[in-house]
């Protein structure tokens, strides 16, 4: 068998070329491991093309964090800018950690969406970190639109998070989406949920991670009496919160406030009545009134960089266990599959 060498082992993303062609080399290629140089988006572009695939045995993915809110490098501990790779030690020292790391599940959800007027489908889209509607959603549509006016101004992690910044503020004294609680109607496996008169916003959550370090959910939140469970990124169920504007997503930011927590479920529908913005993972765009259907689409394995706590090694130990168990025919792929997920739920 001829492995690809090392030289062709860096893949450069762009319109010309994406992920297929690298994962396509590496097809026969065992026990290999992916770094996304990159934010979310490209993130979830590399898990999509993965998916297509059909691997036995996917490939665990590792990021660099190059984007700018880069949520799910963070909850993965690679930090949350290129800022961070220098504190991990420089690029030499994060391919070491990315080797020695461990693996874990993350939840991959699918998301359809049905024009009301023309009963079209869509083509589905794909979500591993939040849905938003509403007010967050504008503000990411804008900053989409100035990127794409001019890209020139978006050349640092730090300038793009002052446009955001700025483009947010623009809105605060904005009531643009006060009528936003009888522009939607939200189902949570298949049950009405009320959404609040002061919301502006609604956001779902796969991971406790949004717009740069948010926590939404806030799992160890004393303050929290409600009877919900804690957030989990596999356990394939989602959490729903409401916004209050983007004064609120501000306090939000440097922790004044709480989002409102609504519901957790399996399975979602949120029905626009009006025309809405809306965004997945950062993308954002303008939807005509329609059904957003949300379902679980699978599990990706990811690596999570490995902290100085004896579980953290411990999850290292047990997947080069189980890879050389592979390797040495003792287990099938599926077998090390489904023992991974299990390791990945027993020790988060």
């Amino acid at each position: 068998m001829k492995f690809p060498s090392v030289s062709e082992t860096v893949f450069e993303l762009s319109s010309a070329q994406g992920p297929d062609h690298g994962l396509h080399l590496f097809r026969k290629v065992p026990h290999f491991r992916v770094l996304v140089c990159g934010g979310d988006g490209t993130v979830g572009w590399v898990l999509d093309a993965i998916d297509k695939q059909n691997y036995d045995s996917p490939p665990p993915v590792a990021i660099l964090p190059a984007g700018t809110g880069n949520d799910l490098a963070r909850v993965l501990s690679w930090g949350g800018g290129l800022g961070a790779v220098e504190r991990l030690g420089g690029l030499w020292s994060i391919l070491e950690q990315v080797e020695h790391s461990a693996v874990t599940i993350l939840d991959r959800w699918k998301i359809t969406i049905e024009e009301s007027e023309s009963k079209h489908i869509q083509p589905p889209r794909f979500m591993n970190n939040y849905l938003g509607v509403g007010c967050d959603a504008k503000v990411a549509l804008e900053i989409h639109n100035l990127r794409e006016e001019n890209p020139e101004k978006f050349y640092n992690q730090f300038l793009n998070k002052v446009l955001y910044a700025r483009e947010g503020a623009k809105f605060i004294m904005d009531r643009t989406f006060a009528d936003f609680p009888w522009q939607i109607r939200l189902e949570v496996d298949g049950a009405d949920v009320e959404v609040p008169e002061d919301a502006e916003g609604v956001l779902v959550a796969n991971i406790s991670s949004y717009m740069g370090g948010v926590d939404l959910w806030q799992n160890e939140d004393d303050e929290n009496d409600d009877n919900f469970d804690s957030q989990s990124m596999h356990d394939k169920i989602l959490e729903v919160v409401s916004i209050s504007g983007t004064w609120h997503l501000g306090k939000l930011q440097i922790g004044l406030s709480r989002a409102k927590r609504l519901a957790q479920g399996k399975s979602m529908k949120i029905h626009l009545l009006a025309p809405l913005p809306v965004q997945v993972d950062g993308e954002p765009w303008s939807q005509k009134p329609c059904t957003l259907s949300i379902s679980h689409h699978g599990q990706a394995f990811m690596l999570k960089r490995v902290s100085e706590e004896p579980l953290g090694h411990a999850a290292a130990i047990i997947t080069d266990v189980l890879e050389n168990a592979e390797s040495n025919r003792i287990i099938t792929a599926s077998q090390k599959r489904t023992l991974l997920q299990e390791m990945a739920l027993r020790l988060s």
